[in-house]
């Protein structure tokens, strides 16, 4: 979807506050970047951290790349995409199991799933027509799980949809949170729901930052 993208389209504001598309995408190059060092160390049998200078290291390379020549961060990302997906696809069944580190020690698979998040979210954040009402039901209850220690540690929430579906997420006192399941995702993964979410109270529960309740992480 970027690599048409002119210049100017490409520093205009994305779907994230303070954020333009350049940022979005130097966010992706960063990532993608990050997890083709981590693949090629879990074949090393070697672990590192996963940005260097873990948040603040990867905030930094946000910054930096977000104002470079649109064309090169474009194409830059676009390789590195690329180059991730050439890894993936060569994969053994027992390659999966390989060591890396992301939010603490994972393994490959868990990284698979980490690069699946940050391609369709940040596909929502470019603001170029993607929207959360789109997103799998697959998609969707990974975000739940991957999600749920946003929820407070004194809350349950119980979500619910118009056609039945329920999910529980933490445990405390219950709070319904009624909506599609897209929309729920959306709200938990904080991006702006298609449709309306509903409360008994009418007021949404505060959820946590993810990175206060796990590893750094965007």
């Amino acid at each position: 979807m970027i690599e048409t993208l002119a210049a100017d389209r490409v520093t205009a504001p994305s779907g994230l506050p303070g954020w333009t598309r350049g940022h979005v995408i130097a966010a992706r190059r960063t990532f993608l970047c990050a997890a083709l060092r981590q693949v090629e160390h879990a074949f090393d049998g070697t672990t590192v951290e996963f940005y260097d200078g873990d948040r603040e290291g990867r905030d930094a390379l946000i910054e930096e790349h977000a104002t470079r020549p649109p064309a090169l961060l474009v194409a830059e990302t676009v390789a590195a995409a690329a180059a991730l997906d050439a890894r993936w696809a060569g994969m053994a069944e027992d390659d999966w199991g390989r060591q890396v580190s992301y939010r603490g020690p994972a393994d490959l698979r868990t990284l698979l799933s980490a690069s699946w998040r940050e391609v369709e979210l940040h596909l929502v954040d470019l603001a170029l027509g993607a929207h959360p009402a789109t997103w799998t039901r697959e998609f969707c209850l990974e975000l739940f799980d991957f999600l749920a220690p946003r929820v407070p540690d004194d809350a349950q929430l119980k979500l619910t949809t118009p056609v039945g579906d329920q999910w529980r997420l933490g445990e405390g006192r219950p709070v319904r949170v009624h909506g599609a399941m897209t929309d729920l995702a959306a709200w938990l993964a904080g991006r702006e729901p298609s449709g309306p979410i509903t409360t008994a109270s009418g007021e949404l529960p505060p959820l946590r930052r993810l990175r206060e309740a796990a590893p750094t992480a965007r």
